[in-house]
Parts: C-alpha cells; sequence; structure tokens
C-alpha cells in the first residue's frame, strides 16, 4: 500500500518530461521531433550537395562511384538533369580548390543566367558573355559548359542515394543526341529506360558516352524519386570562401567591358 503514492508520481513525472509548453500550447516531444524531421529533410535545398556523392571519372577511363566502387561503365538510369555553366577565376590549383566566380543552372541550356549569388557575376546572360564565348581559354571556353546528371542503379529503392554525373563539354553533343534518341524511340524521357554509360574509345581523354537504352522494369521507384533528384540538381554551390580562396591567388579577372549589365 506504501508503495502506490510513489508509483504514481513517477508517472506523473514521466509524463511532465514527455511535453513542453510553447506560448500557451502544450506539444509532445514526438510532434517536436516530427517536426526536426521535416526540417533535416528540408536542408537538402538550403545547403550545397556534399562532395560525396559525385560519380568520378578518371583519366584512364574508370568510374569511382561515391562508395568506393570502380567500373569500366555503368547502367543507370537517368532520374533528370541540367545545364550547368560555372566560371573559375585563375589557374586550377588542387591543393587550393575556389568556388566558383560566376555560375549558372537551368533546364534550357540556350537562356541560361548567372546566379545573383555568383561572387562575380561575368554578364547578365550566358549567352554572349565573353567568358562563354570560344577563344576566352585557348581554343575553349574559359567558362565550363556542363550537363549534370542525377543518378540511380536501376535495382534501386526508396533508400538508395541519388547521385551525380557530369557530362564534360567534350560529350555534351553526344548526350544532347541520346536524349532526343530515346524520345524519338520510346516518346518517354530519360528516366523511362536504362542507360548505358561508357567512354570514347577513340578519344585520348575520358568523354562519356551514352547508349543501349532498355525498357527501365522498376520505373514507378525511379519516378517516386524525380522531385528529389530536381532539387539536388538545383542546389547551388558553396561560394561563402571566394574571397578567402583569391586572397591566396592571383587577382580576379574582370569581365570584358564589351558585355552590358556588368560589375
Amino acid at each position: 500500500m506504501a508503495t502506490k503514492p510513489a508509483a504514481k508520481k513517477a508517472a506523473s513525472k514521466s509524463t511532465a518530461v514527455a511535453t513542453k509548453k510553447t506560448g500557451g500550447a502544450v506539444v509532445s516531444v514526438a510532434e517536436i521531433q516530427a517536426q526536426l524531421k521535416a526540417q533535416a529533410e528540408a536542408l537538402s535545398g538550403k545547403v550545397a550537395p556534399a562532395s560525396g556523392i559525385t560519380i568520378q571519372v578518371s583519366q584512364s577511363k574508370e568510374f569511382k562511384l561515391p562508395d568506393g566502387t570502380k567500373a569500366d561503365e555503368l547502367d543507370v538510369v537517368i532520374l533528370d538533369f541540367v545545364s550547368s555553366n560555372v566560371f573559375y577565376e585563375g589557374e586550377y590549383d588542387k591543393d587550393n580548390i575556389s568556388p566558383p566566380a560566376c555560375f549558372a543552372i537551368g533546364e534550357n541550356p540556350l537562356a541560361l543566367v548567372p546566379s545573383d549569388n555568383s561572387p562575380l557575376k561575368q554578364a547578365n546572360e550566358c549567352k554572349g558573355c565573353p567568358m562563354n564565348e570560344f577563344g576566352s581559354s585557348g581554343k575553349g571556353k574559359a567558362c565550363k559548359n556542363t550537363r549534370v546528371l542525377a543518378v540511380l542503379p536501376a535495382e534501386a529503392n526508396e533508400e538508395t542515394p541519388i547521385w551525380l554525373l557530369k557530362v564534360s563539354p567534350t560529350a555534351i553533343k553526344a548526350f544532347d543526341s541520346y536524349v532526343r534518341s530515346v524520345a524519338a524511340t520510346f516518346q518517354m524521357p530519360p528516366v523511362a529506360v536504362i542507360t548505358k554509360v561508357s567512354f570514347d574509345e577513340n578519344s585520348d581523354y575520358p568523354s562519356l558516352r551514352f547508349g543501349d537504352p532498355q525498357p527501365n522494369e522498376n520505373l514507378p521507384v525511379h519516378f517516386a524519386r524525380q522531385e528529389e533528384a530536381k532539387t539536388l540538381l538545383q542546389t547551388e554551390p558553396d561560394v561563402s570562401q571566394f574571397g578567402a580562396t583569391q586572397e591566396k591567388k592571383a587577382p580576379p579577372r574582370r569581365p570584358a567591358a564589351k558585355t552590358a549589365g556588368r560589375r
């Protein structure tokens, strides 16, 4: 009998720990955790993608996946893709890699505009920008034009992490041609097929090639991950350290005077 009051008091204490008062309303710990989980899931749109989700391409024509696996070719499903223009100041230094000075991300490669978050915007539009013209860096462009793909393995599930694969300027024409071919053959975007990604055997450098499209039997899973992929692809690079890294390099190259709207 003497132990009953004590037991009742302990139970009351446990209930108090399980709730918090916020602005007069009682919110359970479970509700707080659920809200925090939602906030955590939304962080992907507020920070740059982790470098560990990008498939690396070696000069020896080999893929290195984020999980450490290496392969000569890949069978993947392309969830979505974007076009990206990126301009870096100064010479490349592997020991002091700086953020881009100017960058643009979008779906239409002919209508890209530099992000307002670019530390040193080169023009109001990528089209006509001196840094985006052939000859601005040797025979090529000072601004690197790419396609960025969000991909998953064919056998992926709801928890499989999405990886990014960057298509270099030398492979853009081949990729665009492949996308048009899939659309003409299947009347579907690339997510509807399994794509084989390999290297151009006739090239001395690693230039990607795409082909052998096969019907995607796991389409519902991949289709459900497209919004996640789109958010990932639209995430801008972290340029918060641009000024700090530039102090260690040569003075920044300013945009040519002929383009209007420069700073």
